[in-house]
């Protein structure tokens, strides 16, 4: 996989030379309860980005979640499947006897916490970026430039649309609806030090009663609002 960061730091260099200040590009978070679109809202958004009139400046929009944990294992030279159980993990306060039970070379939950802020924050500072979970809204509060967005939809519609996409049964569907709402929220909590509330975000969607392209349209508008494209 292509070195997200190191592409970044060329352009921002590149920027640099040009201008002696390297511009400030916004960024977007998308937090979303589990079974609701949050890759394909992200993907046409960044194609609506893109394909916008005009759109020359900086780096091209892109979705980003997979990278968070490539970019963190690589920091940390271990395996991308070792950093997975920082996101993974229910009980957050027995991750370093889990990591550990790998191999000599283990990294605490300290570290691997530190390097995720790290490249997090190295994504954010890229711009034109849609990060999608990763604790994204809660390492990235207070930064200017942001858009913080939440996806949510009632627990029985995001059922059926797991039962339909994961082709799992209804009793499975509810099991994964329930343990990663709960995990995603600890997450955030780990990262935040408190936790989450509503006001963490800037706009929440109802993903049942609303169609992606509305979702994104509804985004895009505010970021005009806000002089942020």
């Amino acid at each position: 996989m292509d070195n997200l960061l190191l592409k970044y730091m060329e352009t921002r260099f590149q920027e640099t030379i040009k201008s002696g200040v390297a511009k400030k590009y916004p960024f977007i978070t998308i937090s979303r309860e589990f079974g609701c679109p949050s890759k394909l809202i992200a993907t046409l958004l960044a194609n609506e980005l893109n394909a916008r009139p005009g759109k020359k400046e900086g780096p091209k929009w892109q979705y980003i979640n997979k990278e968070v944990v490539a970019e963190a294992a690589k920091e940390l030279d271990l395996e991308p499947q070792k950093i997975r159980h920082l996101f993974n993990a229910e009980q957050i306060g027995i991750l370093d006897d889990i990591l550990s039970s790998f191999s000599s070379n283990y990294k605490s939950t300290h570290q691997i916490k530190k390097t995720i802020n790290e490249v997090i924050n190295g994504f954010s500072e890229r711009g034109n970026i849609i990060l999608v979970g990763r604790a994204g809204v809660a390492i990235t509060q207070g930064k200017p430039h942001a858009l913080h967005i939440r996806l949510m939809a009632p627990v029985d519609w995001r059922i059926e649309c797991v039962c339909v996409h994961e082709k799992v049964s209804k009793s499975e569907a509810v099991s994964l609806v329930m343990d990663l709402d709960k995990k995603r929220t600890a997450l955030i909590h780990l990262f935040l030090g408190r936790k989450p509330e509503p006001t963490l975000y800037d706009l929440i969607f109802n993903c049942k009663t609303l169609t992606k392209e509305e979702i994104v349209h509804a985004i895009i508008k505010l970021m005009e609002t806000r002089k942020m494209i």
